[in-house]
């Protein structure tokens, strides 16, 4: 049951993609990972995002990010998780397809055919994927899901801490494709693509 009520989210109507990529990227995650330690490059980042969540009046976002004596964040709200991993996502995908608006490529792909959906995938598995590796420098993981994953989309070939991301992104992809209504044999196609280049 665990696994449903998680996914309520998944019910919610989104007037925005980017706002649906920030809300299941931070719940994956949330659920996914257990424990991490952040690259210096994020904890830079988030000192911009702060400043970025404090001006748009979310002023609370303050006490849910704690700094170790170091300097470091030793605990993060999921939120800005995923709004960093949204942000990311968003300028690549608009990069890539000269777009100025992450809905009107959306809205390209659901209407596309197979092989734009593949591409699409393929492309957003990538960005998601860089950008995990951009954030985490260490993560603990919930095993059983590893495992699963890694049998359903054949990762025994990756090494540990990079199977680990690539769940990671698979899991938000799969949340992707449910929203995007992209079939289940697009996206192992497109994960099979990206492990291929690997």
């Amino acid at each position: 049951g665990d696994r449903l009520n998680r996914k309520d989210y998944m019910k919610k109507i989104y007037k925005n993609f980017y706002d649906f990529i920030t809300e299941c990227s931070s719940k994956e995650l949330e659920y996914f990972i257990l424990d991490s330690k952040f690259t210096t490059f994020f904890n830079t980042k988030i000192d911009e995002m702060i400043k970025e969540i404090g001006n748009e009046g979310k002023s609370n976002i303050e006490a849910t990010i704690i700094f170790s004596t170091k300097g470091e964040i030793a605990l993060i709200d999921s939120y800005i998780i995923g709004r960093y991993l949204a942000n990311s996502y968003k300028i690549y995908m608009e990069r890539h397809y000269k777009q100025d608006s992450l809905n009107k490529i959306v809205k390209y792909i659901v209407n596309g055919n197979k092989k734009s959906k593949k591409d699409f995938l393929i492309l957003s598995f990538n960005e998601l994927n860089n950008a995990l590796k951009s954030m985490y420098s260490d993560i603990k993981c919930k095993k059983e899901t590893v495992d699963k994953y890694r049998r359903l989309y054949n990762l025994e070939k990756c090494e540990d801490n990079q199977c680990l991301l690539l769940v990671a992104a698979i899991l938000i992809l799969e949340d992707i494709c449910k929203f995007t209504r992209i079939e289940e044999e697009v996206l192992v196609e497109a994960i099979n693509c990206h492990l291929d280049k690997m």
